[in-house]
C-alpha cells in the first residue's frame, strides 16, 4: 500500500534530514511542529516519488544509511581500536590494548553492524579462528590479564 511514499524527518541524533518510509513511526506520540522559528521542523510532512527521492539522493541533499563501524577519531589513540575487513569480508574490530586495571576501552563515532556480523578480536596471536582465519590484533600483544571477570 505505502510501497513507494516516503517521508522526510529532521533525526536530531545525527543532525539532519533523513527520508523514512511513510509507515515509520518515531519514538513519541509528538507533532510534526518546529521547536523554535527558524528551525527545521521534526518531521517535515508530505510524499515523494521513488524518481524524486533518486534525484534527492544524487544530489546530496539526502544521505543513505550505512551499516558501517568506524573508530572516533577525536578519541585518544589509545581508545581507537583497528578497524579492518577480513578475508571473507566481514567487518573485524581489533580492539585496544587493556589498561593497567584490565579495561579495554574503545570509542566509535559510528558502530552499526549490517546482517554480515562483525567481528571484535581481543586475541593477540598472529592467526585467530573464531570466525574463520583472521589476523591476531596487534595492540594485544603483551596484555595483563584481570583476575575478575568483567
Amino acid at each position: 500500500m505505502n510501497k513507494n511514499l516516503y517521508r522526510i524527518v529532521f533525526n536530531k541524533a545525527r543532525g539532519m534530514l533523513m527520508v523514512v518510509a511513510d509507515i515509520a513511526r518515531s519514538g513519541r506520540a509528538g507533532s510534526a511542529r518546529a521547536s523554535a522559528p527558524g528551525r527545521l521542523p521534526r518531521q517535515l510532512h508530505g510524499k515523494i516519488s521513488a524518481i524524486s527521492f533518486s534525484l534527492w539522493l544524487a544530489m546530496g541533499v539526502i544521505h543513505p544509511a550505512q551499516a558501517n563501524i568506524v573508530a572516533d577519531a577525536g578519541a585518544p589513540k589509545n581508545q581507537q581500536p583497528t578497524v579492518m575487513q577480513s578475508a571473507n569480508g566481514t567487518p573485524q574490530v581489533n580492539i585496544q590494548t587493556p589498561s593497567a586495571a584490565g579495561v579495554s576501552r574503545n570509542t566509535y563515532s559510528q558502530f552499526d553492524v549490517n546482517q554480515q556480523g562483525a567481528i571484535l578480536n581481543n586475541s593477540h596471536k598472529k592467526r585467530a579462528e573464531p570466525a574463520g582465519r583472521h589476523g591476531g590484533g596487534k595492540s594485544l600483544a603483551g596484555e595483563r590479564r584481570s583476575e575478575g571477570h568483567s
